[in-house]
């Protein structure tokens, strides 16, 4: 996209930061709220390729009926791959914001570990795509080892959509379309997304040494 890109490596000797103590937060990963933490706490995504689509399929059409080697059909190559850079950055700056504040702000963070590749091959595999779980997921990995905090993934089995956080009580698997979380036991009811975040702190309390990385299940 009319752009250079200059790559440079170096090794740089950093110290490793002092493990920080604190109370582990959930981080619930979700497509309505971007993630939901077990204070209360969302973020909504920019959903950049979602804002884009309707731009880009425009743009696409519009190559494709130029006829190819011309100038024209090079100016409209290069006015398509401007506006997939800048869906890019957008959800490039995102991430790495979102990630640091974590970093810094979190001593221990608690995610789950998704099937990203799975979810990517279903009906929501460009909802998944715009949001960047894997990437946000690769960028907390380094940054918590950067900041001093810890992070312990959930392993993929975990019910944290499906288990109470109050009493416990694993229910059945309910549909996205179900946004509110009803435990037949005990009779809670909390907005499905903030139930999960619960519960993976809950799995962080219990895990007071997870490693940074996968824990055990």
């Amino acid at each position: 996209a009319d752009r250079w890109y200059v790559s440079l490596t170096c090794e740089v000797e950093r110290p490793d930061p002092p493990l920080r103590q604190g109370e582990p937060t959930g981080v619930d990963l979700g497509l309505m709220s971007f993630l939901v933490l077990s204070d209360g706490t969302r973020v909504d995504a920019p959903k950049p390729l979602a804002r884009a689509l309707r731009l880009l399929r425009r743009r696409s059409r519009q190559l494709s009926r130029k006829q190819e080697g011309s100038k024209n059909h090079a100016k409209a190559a290069l006015r398509l791959a401007r506006l997939h850079r800048r869906v890019r950055n957008i959800r490039q700056d995102f991430l790495h914001k979102v990630t640091t504040w974590l970093a810094k702000t979190k001593p221990v963070i608690v995610v789950e570990d998704l099937g990203v590749r799975g979810l990517g091959r279903g009906r929501l595999s460009r909802s998944v795509a715009d949001a960047g779980w894997g990437t946000f997921r690769r960028m907390l990995a380094y940054k918590t080892r950067w900041y001093g905090s810890q992070l312990i993934v959930a392993p993929r089995g975990f019910p944290s959509t499906r288990r109470c956080a109050r009493c416990g009580q694993v229910g059945p698997k309910l549909p996205l379309s179900c946004r509110v979380f009803r435990c037949a036991a005990c009779g809670l009811e909390l907005d499905r997304d903030l139930n999960a975040a619960l519960n993976l702190r809950l799995y962080g309390l219990a895990t007071p040494n997870g490693p940074t990385g996968s824990s055990p299940g």
